[in-house]
């Protein structure tokens, strides 16, 4: 059996205890009893007193008579008194049956009560219950109807209302976390459509209209997601518009004058990412690997103090203006293998915490690495420095390979400090090297090096003196000129 009217079972009723109250005598009954008793007691008297008096005047008769009356009295009253203690207990007992019964009803009566209580409460829950999941159901087709909309306006052909397109998804995911990572998807994807951001229709009007309009529905949604990709680093930037932990799959896209400034990025696919015009990342925190390998920069690349939580890879890539790494900090390896730098690269004042590889690296125009600190091994094998390379004040804390490494102009090592040992085995400095103030603490390797100016050593920069190979006639590099008057490079010390 349910109640219909809740559809939950009905309250039960509290089970009736047995009543043991004793039965109450009627005043007749007691009329009765109480002349039954003084009839007995009288007729006993009697009976005792017509006894004594049968036998004459004897005055032993007499006070026995009167003994006799004295003892029927007391029998009467002692009856009387204990009919009296009888109906005493009688009440008494009586009285406490009725409060305990009195107390068990109170207790069936507040266990009814708890009972409607907690029915009354599963009720209630039940009832809020269906209204959370109504009010849910609700909410998910009032964000579904609002979703498809603007995914809807996002896809049509006037730039105005793919605008509108954009700011309502991105109200949606900044009033429901829930939704932030599809729309953000979302967003990824129309980034990912492919356009030609390097052909310009100017001969045709219209469609240079249209492809600046679609230009300015691009950096739109660029702005939208980086501005929630700032943890309340802008000046007056509510915190509550940061979007933490989100995944942006950018592959392939076409990004342009993208900021990505003080931005903290979790998960963030740049493979195949074209670059127009310059690629802000200046105190960009790279939360996981960062990975740019097959990017293309058309424009300036600032990475200057940005932390690469993760592996940064940036394999044989190119970069076709000048890039910036200043102060910027590897913690997880950083890999520029088969990078070109055809532009100045700046790495002044980074810090690798792991190893580096810039092995067959092209540094085209200027490199600088002063005053970076390579925590662990740092790999230039087969490296090319077409303009100056600086390593002034940089600090090598293991081991530094520069085998083979072609320096064609003036390459500077002035108070460089080698903290293990270091080869330059094979090198080609076709300029100056600057040596000045060097600190040499394990081997250095210089076997096979060629330098078309003498460098300037002493020896008290090598643990165990001037390497061999830095105190023996060596010959000039191919194509650079002799040294003049001379066969070796002076040696002092």
């Amino acid at each position: 059996m349910t109640d219909t009217a809740s559809g939950l079972p009905p309250v039960p009723r509290p089970a009736e205890q047995p009543k043991q109250i004793v039965t109450p005598l009627s005043g007749r009954a007691l009329l009765a009893a109480a002349v039954g008793t003084a009839l007995v007691v009288a007729a006993v008297v009697t009976a005792l007193w017509i006894g004594l008096t049968t036998g004459g005047s004897d005055p032993n008769r007499v006070t026995a008579q009167l003994e006799v009356l004295r003892i029927g009295l007391s029998l009467g009253l002692g009856g009387g008194g204990l009919f009296a203690l009888y109906l005493a207990w009688r009440r008494q007992r009586s009285t406490d049956l009725a409060l305990l019964q009195k107390e068990r009803d109170q207790a069936d009566v507040a266990r009814a009560h708890a009972l409607q209580e907690r029915v009354a409460a599963e009720n209630r829950a039940h009832q809020e219950r269906v209204a959370l999941a109504t009010e849910s159901d609700a909410t998910a087709r009032r964000i579904t109807e609002l979703f498809s909309k603007a995914v809807e306006h996002l896809g049509a052909d006037e730039a105005p209302v793919r605008l509108g397109g954009l700011y309502a998804l991105e109200r949606l995911a900044q009033d429901n976390s829930e939704q932030r990572q599809t729309i953000v998807n979302v967003m990824c994807a129309y980034l990912r459509m492919p356009v030609d951001p390097l052909r310009e229709p100017d001969e045709d009007p219209d469609a240079h209209r249209q492809w600046q309009r679609e230009r300015e529905v691009r950096l739109t949604a660029q702005r939208i997601l980086t501005s929630h990709l700032r943890p309340g680093a802008e000046p007056g930037a509510p915190a509550a518009t940061f979007w933490p932990g989100l995944d942006l799959d950018l592959t392939g896209a076409v990004l342009l004058e993208a900021d990505f400034s003080d931005c903290h990025l979790h998960v963030l696919q740049l493979n195949g990412v074209t670059f127009v015009g310059t690629a802000r990342f200046a105190g960009t925190t790279f939360a996981e690997d960062a990975t740019f390998e097959d990017a293309a920069f058309t424009g300036e690349a600032q990475f200057g103090h940005a932390t690469f939580a993760g592996r940064a890879q940036f394999r044989g890539m190119t970069f076709a203006a000048s890039v910036g790494f200043a102060g910027a900090k590897f913690l997880r390896g950083a890999r520029f293998e088969g990078t070109s730098f055809t532009a100045d690269a700046g790495f002044d004042g980074a810090r690798f915490a792991r190893r580096a590889w810039f092995d067959k690296t092209v540094f085209a125009r200027d490199a600088e690495f002063g005053s970076a600190r390579f925590a662990s091994d740092a790999e230039f094998r087969g490296a090319a420095f077409t303009g100056n390379a600086r390593f002034v004040g940089t600090t090598f804390a293991t081991k530094a390979n520069f085998h083979g490494v072609a320096f064609r102009r003036d390459a500077s090592f002035r108070e460089a400090v080698f903290a293990r040992d270091v080869s330059f085995q094979g090198a080609v400095f076709d300029g100056a090297i600057g040596l000045r103030d060097a600190t040499f603490r394990k081997n250095a390797e210089f076997r096979g090096a060629r330098f078309a100016q003498s460098p300037r050593v002493t020896a008290g920069q090598f643990p165990n003196g001037v390497p061999p190979e830095l105190s023996e006639p060596t010959t000039p590099a191919e194509g650079g000129p002799p040294w003049p008057g001379r066969r070796r490079p002076p040696v002092s010390g």
